[in-house]
């Protein structure tokens, strides 16, 4: 429903606030709609009647008391309360009594009724959303839709302007980040699909707190403008998605290769064995070694990030060169053992992302 729609009260709604708080007022109570209808009711049988009390306080949009009962005109001693949604009346509440003591009654009932059809449709607007953001997603993954209507839909959505697209493997799926609710124009909620979950961000920020990112596995694309750079975003986390060891924590995001993950991800499963054969004489510490030397600044940088001094990083390499009889000083083999560590990975060989 749209923010000038003329705002509903669902007779279903307006009858369960009726049976919910008439037992306890011991009161005779009515809720009418905007053309002073009674659409619940202590009275089963008023449902559907005009109440002439509600439709004269719509028509003056006040609150109308009735001090004195009027037997041919089947009134009763009460008050009437109109209420509003976005300054547009949507209904009248009736109680039966002396005026004086129910209007307060009334009033705190039309006030219920506000707060829950609010409630109803930010409800109905947060699942609305949802099942829009899910739509996106779905069409990003398969790759199958035009650019130019998942242009359209990101629009319609508030995604407008820089964007990106995060995956996420959590390790329960009753991690409380997951219940993260969806915020206007900046991101979705998170989308379960392929394996992972999904989110979409309007701009570049973490997407997990510095005490939960060392631990989480996820990616995150790089920050796009069109829907035609997303997509191809999106189909490359896919593609990693494939092999779960290859998505790095946060932990170990320094020394993890976006580029190289993905290159071996989209690798043909029956050439993963002979890509890793490069690397198959190494283990964990010793692949963990070499990379942070890929990742890293300098020799001196990856020595720091590996706690030891830099002439012990070179005897390093060093046993890894004759380890893997591979020279590491060549960047060709260098990276063909690179490549050959994230085979491994993907084979579930190794575990160090």
């Amino acid at each position: 429903m749209s923010e000038m729609e003329q705002p509903r009260l669902a007779s279903a709604l307006a009858q369960k606030v009726v049976d919910t708080i008439a037992p306890t007022i011991n009161r005779n109570v009515n809720i009418m709609n905007a053309h002073g209808v009674i659409i619940a009711s202590t009275d089963a049988a008023r449902i559907g009647t005009l109440h002439e009390g509600s439709a004269q306080a719509i028509r003056r949009d006040e609150v109308i008391r009735v001090s004195q009962a009027d037997g041919s005109a089947g009134t009763q001693p009460g008050v009437n309360v109109p209420f509003a949604l976005n300054d547009q009346l949507c209904g009248v509440v009736g109680v039966t009594g002396a005026p004086h003591e129910v209007e307060p009654l009334a009033g705190l009932i039309a006030l219920t009724v506000q707060l829950l059809i609010n409630q109803e449709r930010e409800h109905s607007r947060s699942a609305r959303r949802e099942t829009e953001a899910r739509d996106i997603i779905s069409a990003l993954i398969a790759g199958r839709a035009a650019p130019e209507v998942i242009d359209r839909s990101l629009s319609a959505h508030g995604l407008r302007g820089p964007k990106q697209i995060e995956a996420w493997i959590p390790r329960s799926v009753e991690e409380p980040l997951l219940e993260q609710p969806a915020k206007e124009h900046v991101r979705t909620s998170w989308i379960n699909l392929s394996g992972a979950y999904w989110r979409l961000c309007a701009a570049s920020k973490p997407a997990f707190a510095p005490e939960h990112a060392n631990q989480e596995r996820s990616l995150v694309s790089a920050t796009v403008e069109s829907a035609s750079e997303l997509m191809a975003e999106t189909e490359a986390l896919r593609a990693v998605l494939r092999y779960p060891n290859l998505v790095p924590r946060g932990s170990q995001r320094k020394m993890w290769s976006r580029e190289i993950a993905v290159a071996i991800a989209r690798t043909p499963a029956r050439s993963l064995e002979h890509v890793a054969t490069a690397a198959q004489r190494l283990n964990a510490e010793q692949a963990r070694t070499l990379l942070l030397v890929a990742t890293a600044a300098s020799m001196s940088q990856a020595a720091t990030d590996l706690h030891i001094h830099r002439n012990t990083l070179v005897q390093r390499l060093e046993r890894i060169s004759q380890v893997s009889g591979i020279d590491v000083r060549q960047s060709s083999q260098f990276l063909k053992l690179q490549h050959g560590i994230y085979a491994r990975v993907a084979l579930s060989q190794l575990d160090i992302f």
